[in-house]
């Protein structure tokens, strides 16, 4: 008898399965969820507050209140409606503690006993409808009880304060537009920190950055970690790092970031909004990509301090993967912040509290995510409502009644990237200061020249025979070193800011030292080794003759029209180099020649990372110099005119010493534009000039180019010398933007405006028995005429466009020209910030900006008297 093929029965199987896993799990205990693990953290509490506000009206990170500097009647503020809220984490309820439908809240933070919010608020009453009424309506911070009642105000003025932070003292550590300056490469305003007492008196300043600083917390050790943005002379978006100081503001340094090394363009990240981590030397943080979307929406990433500063490998990702949804982009992700995490707090080593869009969610290191709440808006700043340790109170150690601070600096020769320099090189320091911008247009970043801020001179201090310095500066000012040999030469060239507080004494181990070896304060342990600490701090001396701030045509060109001119000249142009004083579209054609032919070192925007070697950088880089000293067919400039050189040069090489021009976009030749701007303020037209995935010039300048060049020369990137910053990166590559964003993307060398037949588009390939340079060459060798004389159509065509372009120059203004008036955006500033005077009106006629500069610099200088 054969076997029976006995069937299973599946149904009947899958049912004593199903019933069987069921029991397992009714049997089994289950891993508590995210919520339950929050609340065994919280000691008891059970309550979560946060608040809730829209975004603001500009799609930037830093843009976060005040107006635009160009269109002072735009906000840029959220929108109103704000409120502070608080949800009991157990139950789901949300109880609405202090709302405001006109106004906007911002920056919660609960105090030490758990029974305080302190807040920045900023109320627009109804009535506030003109200009002038709403610029009255400014953040201040505020504290309440946690129940929403007993509401104080605690600061005041004219000027947004925000971003605060209880400190261990009782005082409170925040971020404010006190500082009264505008972020240099756009067109808002932007903050620094500052420190009160809890009645909000003694209002102290703690930054001098041109840039930005925000993010404060406490760390276990008492000491503030922040977030500092900073680009002396280097990349625009790659620096947004974690900083650290004292609570009195001494002892700034690095954190964590910074690294020179290996940022590649889509790697790099903002830290932002760190917190310490309870029980570790741990900080949760978000990396917002490039320099940070708004409200520095990111991923969340926690950092091992242990590891130094320069350590990648510190950085760990915790939580969910964003990185499909957040992208990568050059600094805004527009409507991508609403997908990455915001505002982490860390309840223990594996739960961190975080904002996400309109959720409020719980997340550990293994990508675990849970939403405890959404609102119909989004929300910010969750924290629990708890008591917590105060950290240690650090002993202040500033004199409020001193104006200086010193440097004790113990050898300049450690360095993590100055070879092949013997003891001895270094002979002194130079001492610049980078100058924050009293108002700001967005566009051409060096519209002013050089890199995106203005520096000042200070002077320069003795180096000692075993490498020490010490020398005495004015506190709360953004300074930058170079070690220079004793020609005056840049062997190693600073390209960020340090600074000193009142009455500090700052210890530094080098320059550019190894970040992870002894601390500036274990220098001033072993200060009496040191020979300069043998002697009184040297107060920087400036060569005499020399001014603090250059102007170029003032300061550089008369050395060039003395030493170079009669050789390199618009009528004698040898090696086809114009050093003379004529004119080019945007500043002088010597000028744009200089650094079309690399005779200068400077930074360019997206990929000069610092740190370069021995003569890498500033004079020890610039081929200039060393055509000064005789060598070059016997050219040698006098002592004076050989300093006026090195330290314009040294300080950023920039052509109008002022913050008061702008060049107008409008007035170019080669630009292609879609129409002309309005007078004050972007809107109403085409900025990106010239197209940057297609290589074409303005028409009809266009046409008699591809008539005329391009046979030989393939597009206008072919036309003419390029910066370096131009040829390096002159369109998107790989989601790297042009390295000359915002900006005509073609030869600045092409046009003469004082000598329009002079003119190198023109002249470089007409014979020069036909008043042309004769320059041009076909690919035979023999000389090209694109034009045949001056009555050919194409070359009535350009001269007439040029002078189209020197009419419109001189109807809108250009530096250069007798009565210059700066635009109004530049004297509304400088009045509202009480540098001009009320009734100053430009109609009346032109205005000492050169004085308004100096006046304006000079009112952010610390005063003992004042504070």
């Amino acid at each position: 008898m054969k076997n029976k093929r006995v069937r299973p029965n599946c149904t009947k199987t899958a049912f004593f399965l199903i019933a069987a896993l069921a029991f397992a799990a009714r049997a089994a205990p289950q891993p508590p969820g995210l919520k339950n693990i929050a609340l065994g953290t919280l000691n008891g509490a059970q309550e979560i507050v946060f608040c809730t506000r829209p975004l603001c009206q500009n799609h930037l990170m830093y843009a976060t209140f005040g107006e635009n500097a160009d269109e002072w009647t735009k906000e840029v503020y959220p929108k109103v409606g704000s409120a502070v809220k608080k949800l009991d984490l157990k139950t789901g309820k949300v109880t609405t503690l202090f709302a405001d439908p006109n106004g906007n809240i911002r920056d919660v933070r609960v105090s030490y006993d758990g029974g305080k919010v302190l807040f920045a608020w900023r109320h627009v009453p109804p009535e506030a409808r003109t200009h002038e009424a709403r610029i009255a309506c400014v953040y201040h911070l505020f504290e309440m009880r946690a129940d929403g009642s007993d509401i104080r105000q605690i600061t005041d003025g004219p000027d947004d304060d925000f971003d605060g932070c209880y400190l261990p003292d009782g005082g409170i550590l925040f971020g404010s537009g006190r500082c009264r300056r505008f972020i240099p490469c756009n067109r808002v305003r932007t903050s620094n920190l500052y420190r009160c007492d809890a009645d909000g008196k003694n209002v102290l300043p703690l930054s001098s950055n041109v840039l930005l600083e925000d993010g404060p917390a406490v760390l276990p050790d008492g000491r503030i970690v922040y977030t500092r943005w900073d680009y002396v002379d280097r990349a625009t978006e790659t620096f947004r790092d974690m900083w650290v100081m004292n609570p009195d503001g001494t002892g700034q340094q690095l954190l964590w970031g910074g690294s020179d090394e290996g940022r590649a363009y889509q790697r790099f990240h903002a830290k932002c909004d760190a917190m310490p981590v309870p029980g570790t030397r741990q900080v949760v943080c978000t990396f917002s990509p490039a320099f940070g979307y708004r409200e520095n929406a990111g991923h969340l990433y926690l950092v091992n301090l242990d590891r130094g500063p320069d350590d990648d490998a510190a950085a760990q990702r915790i939580g969910p993967d964003v990185a499909k949804a957040l992208g990568w982009s050059i600094g805004n992700g527009g409507p991508l912040c609403m997908k990455g995490f915001r505002d982490p707090y860390p309840l223990s080593g594996d739960c961190f509290l975080v904002a996400r869009g309109c959720d409020l969610q719980l997340v550990n290191r293994q990508g675990a995510c849970e939403t405890v709440w959404t609102d119909t808006m989004m929300v910010h700043d969750p924290q629990p409502l708890m008591a917590r340790p105060r950290e240690p109170v650090l002993a202040e150690k500033i004199n409020r009644s001193m104006e200086t601070g010193v440097f004790m600096l113990a050898d300049v020769y450690q360095s993590r990237n100055m070879k092949n320099v013997p003891r001895g090189t270094i002979k002194k320091l130079l001492i610049m200061e980078d100058l924050p911008k009293s108002a700001s247009r967005h566009g051409p970043r060096g519209a002013h020249g050089g890199h995106i801020s203005l520096h000042r001179i200070i002077g320069e201090v003795p180096v000692e025979a075993d490498g020490s310095a010490s020398f005495e500066v004015p506190a709360l000012r953004a300074f930058m070193f170079a070690a220079l040999d004793e020609k005056g030469i840049a062997v190693k060239r600073m390209q960020n800011f340090t600074q000193v507080m009142p009455g500090e004494v700052q210890g530094c181990v080098g320059c550019h030292e190894k970040r992870n070896e002894n601390s500036g304060s274990e220098v001033l342990k072993r200060q009496g080794a040191l020979l300069a600490a043998k002697r009184a701090p040297s107060k920087p001396r400036r060569p005499e003759g020399v001014p603090d701030v250059f102007v170029y045509r003032r300061d550089i060109q008369p050395i060039l029209d003395r030493r170079c001119a009669s050789c390199h000249s618009a009528e004698k142009a040898t090696a086809r180099v114009i050093l003379s004083a004529d004119l080019s579209e945007w500043r002088s054609l010597s000028y744009d020649m200089l650094y079309a032919f690399d005779q200068i070192s400077r930074a360019t925007s997206w990929k000069e990372n610092g740190n370069h070697g021995s003569y890498g950088f500033g004079t020890g880089a610039s081929p200039l110099m060393r055509k000064l000293d005789g060598s070059h067919h016997g050219v040698k400039v006098t002592p004076q005119e050989w300093d006026a050189m090195r330290l314009w040069i040294e300080s950023s090489a920039h052509y109008s010493g002022t913050y008061a021009t702008h060049n107008h976009f409008e007035s170019q030749i080669g630009a292609k534009r879609n129409k002309q701007l309005v007078e004050n303020g972007n809107v109403g037209g085409d900025w990106w000039f010239t197209s940057f995935d297609k290589a074409r010039l303005a028409e009809p300048l266009e046409a008699v180019a591809r008539r005329k060049c391009y046979a030989c020369h393939e597009n206008m990137y072919k036309l003419g010398r390029l910066r370096r910053e131009q040829r390096d990166c002159n369109r998107w590559t790989n989601g790297c933007p042009p390295d000359w964003l915002n900006s005509p993307n073609y030869s600045y060398t092409l046009f003469n405006m004082t000598q329009p037949e002079k003119s190198p588009f023109l002249a470089a390939a007409m014979p020069r028995e036909q008043g042309g340079y004769g320059w041009c060459t076909n690919a035979q060798g023999k000389a090209a005429q694109a034009f045949t004389g001056k009555d050919d159509p194409d070359y009535a065509a350009v001269m007439k466009l040029i002078a189209e372009a020197d009419a419109r120059q001189r109807e809108l203004g250009r530096l250069e020209y007798p009565g210059y008036r700066p635009k109004p955006y530049y004297v509304y500033w400088m009045k509202r910030f009480g540098i001009l005077p009320p009734e100053t009106d430009l109609a009346a006629g032109p205005i000492d900006y050169f004085k308004a500069d100096a006046d304006y610099w000079r009112s952010l200088w610390w005063k003992p008297e004042l504070n």
